[in-house]
This record gives C-alpha cells, sequence and structure tokens, in this order.
C-alpha cells in the first residue's frame, strides 16, 4: 500500500466518523490555537511596546563632549570644541534618512493675538525636523519644518489642530501670518498643522487649551540672542527600521573621527536601546512560559487520537486480518494507522491555527477598539501593531504532526502485530 492509498484511506475513514473525528481534534486544535493566540499577543505587545519605547526616546543617541582634564562633565571647554551645527549637518547628509535631532529650546508661553482672530496660550518651542517623528505626531496639513529652514532661520512655524479650530475654524491657516506677544514679540507664517486630538477634543467641550506651536530652532536662538549654534552635548535620533547597534557605532564614529586630533576633548556617547533589550527579553520569556502551559492541552489531545486509534483498530480488526490473509505487510498495516492519526493531528493543527490568528487579530481588535473609547490619551501614544509569530505557526505544524507519529505508532503497532487468524475471528 503506497503512501498516497494510506492517506486516502485515512480521509475515507474520517468522512465515516464526522463527529468522532471532530471530537478528536478538538484537543489539538484548542491546544495549537491557543499556544498561537498567546504567541501572537506576545509578538503584539513586544512590538507595540518596542514602537513605543522608540517615542519615548528609545531610539536616542546621547552625545556630549568632555574635557580630558575633566571627564566628569563639569569644566568648561572652549567654544571651538564644542558641537556645532555645521558637525551635525555633516552627519545628516553623510547617512540620509538615517538620523534625525532631537533638540528642542523652549520660548515660554506666548499669546497669539491678530485682529479679530485670537487664540489661547501657546507653548512655544524652537525644534528640528525630527521633533513631531520623536513624539509620534504627524502632518496632517501643509509641510513640517526642514532643515533649510533652520539653517535660514525662516520665520515659518507648525501649528496643532486645535489650534487651527481655535484661531481659524472657517478656513485653512496654511500661508497666514501670526503675531506672538510675550516675552518675545515676532511674526511667523504657518506652514503646516500636525495632529493634536487631545487638546482638539479639549476645545469640543469647551476648555481652555494651551498647545504647541513649533518654530526653527535657530529662530529660536536667534530671539533668546543665542545665535551660536555649538553645543557641548547633541541629541541624535535614529531610524527605528535600522539595526541600533549599527546605528549607534556610526554615529559615535563619526564624531570620534572629527575629534581624534584634538587633544584637549573626549567624545562621551550612551544609547537607552540597550535597556529596552531586557525589556523584550522579559516580554519573550513570559510569552514563551505561557505558550508552554498552553501546549500542555497537546498532550491531552495526543492522548484523545491515541484513544481513538486505539478503538478504531478493535472496530476495524477484521478488516486487519482479511488484509493480512491476502498478503498485506506488517509495516503497511502500521503505516496506515500512522498515517491515519497524522491526517487528523495535521487537520486539527491547520485548524488551530487558523482560530488562533483569528483570535489574536480579534483580540488586538478589540484592544485597539477600547484604547479609543476608554483612553483616547493613551491611544494617541501607543500604536498597537497586530503581529503573528510565524515561528510559532511552523512550531505548531511540526507539533501536530510530531503529536500524529508518537501517539498513532501504539495503536499501529498493536494493529501491525495481530494475528490474522485472531482476527478473522473477531467479532
Amino acid at each position: 500500500m503506497t503512501f498516497f492509498e494510506c492517506v486516502k484511506m485515512a480521509f475515507q475513514s474520517m468522512k465515516m466518523n464526522k463527529m468522532r473525528s471532530f471530537l478528536t481534534m478538538l484537543g489539538i486544535i484548542i491546544g495549537i490555537s491557543s499556544v498561537i493566540t498567546i504567541s501572537s499577543i506576545g509578538s503584539t505587545i513586544k512590538k507595540t511596546v518596542s514602537s513605543s519605547l522608540y517615542g519615548m526616546g528609545m531610539n536616542d543617541i546621547y552625545i556630549r563632549v568632555m574635557s580630558n582634564n575633566d571627564l566628569s562633565g563639569e569644566e568648561p571647554i572652549s567654544e571651538n570644541d564644542k558641537i556645532s551645527d555645521e558637525m551635525v549637518q555633516g552627519l545628516l547628509d553623510k547617512y540620509p534618512g538615517d538620523y534625525d535631532l532631537r533638540d528642542e529650546e523652549y520660548l515660554y508661553t506666548l499669546e497669539c493675538i491678530d485682529n479679530e482672530n485670537e487664540a489661547n496660550a501657546l507653548d512655544t518651542y524652537g525644534v528640528y525636523p525630527g521633533y513631531l517623528k520623536s513624539y509620534m505626531k504627524q502632518i496632517i496639513k501643509g509641510r513640517n519644518l526642514t532643515y533649510r529652514d533652520v539653517k535660514e532661520m525662516k520665520n515659518v512655524a507648525v501649528v496643532s489642530e486645535a489650534f487651527e479650530k481655535q484661531y481659524c475654524p472657517d478656513e485653512s491657516i496654511i500661508g497666514k501670518t501670526i503675531s506672538l506677544n510675550g516675552l518675545y514679540n515676532f511674526k511667523v507664517t504657518v506652514v503646516g498643522v500636525y495632529n493634536d486630538k487631545t487638546n482638539l477634543k479639549s476645545l469640543e467641550n469647551g476648555e481652555l487649551i494651551s498647545t504647541e506651536l513649533l518654530i526653527p530652532y535657530s529662530l529660536a536662538l536667534k530671539l533668546k540672542g543665542l545665535s551660536n549654534l555649538k553645543s557641548r552635548y547633541v541629541y541624535i535620533q535614529f531610524n527605528p527600521q535600522n539595526d541600533p547597534n549599527e546605528m549607534y557605532q556610526q554615529a559615535v564614529g563619526y564624531f570620534e573621527n572629527l575629534y581624534k586630533n584634538n587633544p584637549n576633548v573626549t567624545i562621551w556617547s550612551y544609547n537607552m536601546f540597550d535597556d529596552m533589550k531586557y525589556i523584550t527579553i522579559t516580554i519573550d520569556i513570559i510569552a514563551i512560559a505561557f505558550a508552554l502551559i498552553a501546549a500542555i492541552s497537546l498532550i491531552v489531545g495526543g492522548v484523545g487520537v491515541m484513544n481513538i486509534m486505539l478503538v478504531s483498530v478493535v472496530e476495524r480488526t477484521s478488516e486487519i486480518g482479511i488484509r493480512k490473509a491476502l498478503g498485506a505487510k506488517t509495516k503497511s498495516i502500521k503505516r496506515q494507522f500512522v498515517t491515519e492519526a497524522i491526517i487528523i493531528c495535521s487537520t486539527g493543527g491547520f485548524l488551530g491555527i487558523i482560530f488562533g490568528l483569528t483570535g489574536s487579530y480579534l483580540l488586538g481588535y478589540i484592544a485597539k477598539i477600547a484604547l479609543n473609547t476608554f483612553a483616547p490619551d493613551v491611544a494617541m501614544a501607543i500604536t498597537i501593531s497586530i503581529s503573528s509569530s510565524i515561528p510559532a505557526i511552523i512550531i505548531s505544524v511540526i507539533c501536530s504532526v510530531l503529536i500524529g507519529i508518537i501517539f498513532g505508532s501504539s495503536p499501529a503497532k498493536r494493529a501491525a502485530k495481530m494475528n490474522p487468524i485472531d482476527a478473522l475471528r473477531f467479532e
């Protein structure tokens, strides 16, 4: 008997006993779906936590210039030894798309009053183009600030959608010039609007709000009388899609190369993504532990398969006797029952994978709705990235086949060892 004939007979047997076959597979389905669901939840939590932590600065690289005479960083250094804007710009030009700057300069709270239009207080910050991305905000109208804006100290600004609705409710604010008054008095042209659901909701409820207005970093320094863009430290953000260690070594190596011939100072650096490794490892360990607990049900399912296969052997004793009397070999009988056990377990495993993936995506969808409904502020800061665990799926397929082989072998051996005469006499 060939393998394909064994498979055909296995499906015929399952078709003849549909309910019994389904109940036999149920333990496998529950076990596999539990493992897939828990593994996918673990993978989703890991990915979600990682993306959220990156938004909190986990992809920051802190680089500081310190005097060789005082590595504590307390001793002042000369202006020529500080990190200049040209140095940083050189890094951005050398590795386009890999890095952004997170430096910001606070201009205190200003008021915007212009003719008939007015708005509440504005927390004004001088920033680089990477500021919005670092706080997981996006431009929804117009454009973001650019490095050209920073370099040329342009009087441009990016405002929140809450500010636009408050200041300019009936038309777009893009291209309008607004006046800012307070400790600093100046005018800026609005070039972009970023999403701001929290303040927008407060505004709709009639509450007073204070939103952020973003201007070029160099313009903020100019207004504060700090025309020099040099600093002894810099915060650099790398693209989270790239390898963190490679990004870190690349950035640090760039600055160390710039200062290699400077005997006065040394480069000190720090990154936060090393701390994130321990968090992700902890999540992996917890997910694996729960997956192993769920996998216990696979053993129960395997025992169920073995039990049903033993019943099947007893029911088909006469059939086994006839086949042996007609010259069927022992290995053919054994192959038939092992194949049937494998088919049952594999079918159960396949259904378990489908139910597991469906369950994990359904739970992720419910979590998104729950966050948006009950905690919209948290939902803005957290992006739930539903992710299935490919290794868990592969392992589940392998486990299904192994369960069929392991728990189907004993009934198969019993069937193969039957005496044909005794089998034919069985009633």
